[in-house]
């Protein structure tokens, strides 16, 4: 025997047996569903944000000189990038030990 599920819609009053949608108004009155649509919404807005993001122009010169057509200029490229990494790697790390030294 399947199990009755009544759900009253939020926005309206009107009790449901198993629905998901309200069938007076529409509205979303299965708390899981409208959950699962909430997380996929934020996802995408998630991923549009990162999109939107800019990055450094001197990271984008190197990813872009790092598949550059002509070899010596890609390992050229590789090597300074490699160099910049090393850096921005050091500086983090001394800002994170000046930061716990300030706390």
């Amino acid at each position: 025997m399947k199990n009755k599920t009544y759900r009253r819609c939020q926005n309206c009053g009107t009790v449901n047996l198993n629905r998901d949608y309200c069938e007076n108004c529409g509205e979303i009155v299965n708390i899981n569903l409208k959950r699962k649509l909430k997380r996929e919404k934020d996802a995408k807005q998630k991923i549009q944000k990162q999109k939107s993001v800019e990055k450094n122009k001197v990271t984008l010169f190197f990813e872009n000189a790092r598949v550059h057509e002509n070899s010596v200029i890609r390992y050229v490229a590789k090597f300074f990038y490699s160099i910049w990494t090393i850096v921005l790697a050091i500086g983090s790390f001394i800002a994170l030990v000046f930061g716990y030294i300030a706390a």
